[in-house]
């Protein structure tokens, strides 16, 4: 059951020895992230949870091509282009950054990571509260699998990443966050989400009060109505507060699966999933 755990602590040692080492931040994260995809993987084969419904056939390489995506908007966009907009931006507009500047940084990061994980939890709660409306027709493509892994979790819209990214990652640029502490809460929001989409068998218990872990998370995609929340993607902390917080099931779960989708959804069909929220 720590495995996972283990994982998440082994990819942010990675990052911070790389990111030591003298690698650009950007390149620290993609490496380091190289620890939580191959763990996972292997976790996966060797440790499959019970009760999940099996991946079909001919869905892989689509889900491959949406990591890929999902990989660049939501490490690479940040780091390359949402942060320096967003500072460019409040400079040409004469806005004073409102960043302590005293703060060291593991303190910049933890607010960040609070602040990234408040803005993207009210991102994905109104996602999911507003009927059919382009949020959630963007962010259903997520919920589209029928199935529950790592490569599942990244089948994510790349407007969806693109929203996440700005309303977390710009506005702390805008506010004045270091650099740094942005391109941490990056690299650790994106592997808290590889860590709650996999079917490794866990049971993470109380620690899923502090961090979304795949038993939690699966609640979540689960396809009865009575199981909407767990919104948090960075940490359960706004779960708990707002009370959308839902329990962890580490055994039979609930099928997994978006309401609004129909039954002949083409799970495999990649340019059809960029393209369906926009009915086509």
């Amino acid at each position: 059951d720590a495995l996972p755990i283990l994982l998440l602590v082994a990819s942010l040692v990675a990052w911070i020895a790389l990111w030591h080492a003298g690698l650009p931040m950007l390149a620290s994260s993609l490496l380091a992230s190289i620890v939580m995809v191959a763990g996972l993987l292997l976790l996966e084969r060797t440790m499959p949870r019970p009760g999940l419904d099996p991946r079909s056939s001919g869905t892989i390489r689509s889900d491959v091509a949406f990591t890929a995506t999902t990989t660049i908007v939501a490490i690479v966009v940040p780091s390359l282009v949402v942060v320096p907009l967003a500072r460019d931006a409040t400079a040409a507009v004469g806005v004073a950054p409102v960043w302590g500047a005293h703060l060291p940084l593991w303190g910049s990061t933890i607010a960040a990571v609070l602040f990234a994980d408040f803005t993207s939890y009210w991102w994905h709660r109104l996602q999911h509260t507003m009927g059919d409306s382009w949020l959630w027709r963007i962010h259903s493509v997520h919920h589209s699998p029928r199935h529950f892994d790592f490569w599942m979790g990244a089948r994510v819209h790349p407007l969806d990443v693109l929203g996440f990214t700005i309303i977390g990652y710009g506005l702390l640029a805008a506010l004045g966050a270091p650099t740094t502490a942005i391109e941490i809460t990056a690299f650790f929001a994106s592997m808290v989400g590889a860590v709650h989409h996999t079917r490794v068998d866990t049971d993470c218990g109380w620690l899923n009060r502090i961090l979304p872990f795949a038993d939690h998370h699966v609640v979540h995609h689960s396809i009865f109505s009575p199981d909407a929340g767990n919104y948090g993607n960075i940490t359960t902390l706004f779960d708990q507060l707002f009370g959308t917080y839902r329990s962890p099931t580490p055994r039979h779960c609930a099928p997994v699966g978006a309401w609004s989708l129909a039954e002949d959804y083409p799970q495999g069909a990649y340019v059809f999933q960029l393209l369906s929220p926009f009915g086509r």
